[in-house]
């Protein structure tokens, strides 16, 4: 018998036998992809992770500078008070000397004055 013939004679399961082998490396195929998906979905969300991280610490960095900025400031802050109600006390003991019956300024008082212009803390 020709092989022809044979051909004829099983061309359904020769067909079938062609559509199943294009369905399996078709399904290895598309597992080959699904594996490079997924190693690649890895990697993105690595990279994701790693900024979120650098991210914090930049932000927690910053954070860490300006507390200790507010915390300079509120001790300068809390400095230029006491030098303030110091100044203030001995405006107040010096106010109620005598001299400023007549409206003039003693010693004592053109210093603190003169301290205030300049600045001066001592």
């Amino acid at each position: 018998m020709p092989i022809a013939t044979i051909l004829w004679k099983y061309k359904k399961w020769i067909a079938v036998a062609v559509f199943i082998f294009l369905y399996l490396v078709q399904i290895a195929y598309t597992n080959h992809l699904s594996g490079k998906l997924q190693e690649a979905e890895q990697e993105c969300t690595a990279k994701m992770q790693k900024i979120k991280d650098d991210q914090q610490k930049a932000l927690i960095d910053k954070q860490n500078k300006i507390n200790k900025v507010s915390a300079d400031y509120e001790q300068l802050k809390s400095e230029q008070r006491v030098i303030t109600e110091t100044k203030i006390r001995e405006v107040q003991k010096i106010i109620t000397k005598p001299v400023y019956s007549n409206y003039c300024i003693d010693d004592d008082g053109l210093r603190i004055i003169n301290s205030l212009i300049t600045d001066d803390t001592s």
